[in-house]
């Protein structure tokens, strides 16, 4: 089976445990009972009105204390990145141990197993052309009707954030309008996205990219994890494979072009691998 190599969680903290131990919680709880306190003493004692103006705007300050406490992450960022990295290393150790130099293949969860993957050929020689099958949920799979036609079925930090937001969200869409809320709507990684789509070359401006990850050896096999955001999202929404030609920073731009695929789907072959 394919294992989740980049499973990073983003996204606020379930009510219970977590939001209780949150500090913001325990801030709003201490300006709610200080709020009040000061609001019905100034009022019904002092009869003092500033006081109690200012008790209510306490109590309004506890209540956005606790929107706070319930919005933060499940995990502390620092700790995200921590296992970005470790995903990243485990998917280089693999695809070095291998002696694999291919770029990956980025395919629709149609073709994929159910959801968006990287196709990793073997043999930089047997990049499917024409035709791939369909492929089962393995990490080793079959693409096509050769021997050689080999290759990985990797996860990447594209199929998490793509699962995340639904693949009904995204399948026939717009592809900017996509990307937009993929990346400055549902994981706040960017400010803006500009694309620009010339037949098979799709060019993708991500303006003011907000994601660490250290420099590893194989983006240039899978690219790194904005461009496999990238890469998987236009894969969902065209309904295609894609492979991600080059990417360049550039200040506060990032700009990854693409090349959409024009294989043929076939159904999966009984007994692949």
């Amino acid at each position: 089976m394919s294992e989740d190599v980049n499973a990073v969680v983003i996204g606020p903290a379930p009510a219970g445990k977590t939001a209780t131990a949150s500090p913001f919680y325990m801030l709003g709880a201490s300006l709610l009972i200080g709020g009040s306190l000061l609001a019905a003493t100034s009022y019904l004692i002092l009869h003092y009105v500033p006081l109690t103006a200012l008790g209510l705007s306490t109590v309004i300050l506890a209540a956005v204390s606790f929107a706070l406490g319930r919005g933060q992450p499940r995990i502390p960022p620092e700790v995200s990145s921590m296992l970005l990295d470790s995903g990243l290393e485990n998917t280089a150790a693999i695809i070095e141990e291998l002696g694999i130099s291919s770029k990956a293949v980025y395919l629709p969860s149609g073709i994929a197993g159910g959801k968006p993957r990287a196709l990793l050929p073997i043999l930089p020689s047997a990049q499917p052309e024409t035709t791939i099958q369909r492929l089962p949920n393995r990490l080793i799979v079959r693409y096509g009707q050769g021997a050689e036609e080999m290759g990985l079925l990797v996860n990447t930090l594209g199929s998490a954030a793509v699962g995340r937001f639904g693949l009904e969200n995204l399948q026939g869409g717009d592809i900017e309008g996509a990307l937009s809320s993929v990346l400055t709507g549902a994981t706040d990684l960017a400010d803006s996205v500009k694309v620009v789509q010339s037949e098979q070359l799709i060019t993708v401006e991500v303006i003011n990219p907000r994601i660490e990850h250290k420099n590893l050896k194989v983006f240039e096999n899978i690219g790194s994890p904005l461009a496999s955001i990238v890469a998987s999202v236009i894969s969902e929404v065209t309904g295609g494979p894609v492979t991600i030609n080059s990417e360049s920073r550039s200040g506060n731009k990032l700009v990854v072009e693409l090349r959409a695929l024009a294989l043929v789907s076939m159904p999966e072959r009984e007994g692949a691998m």
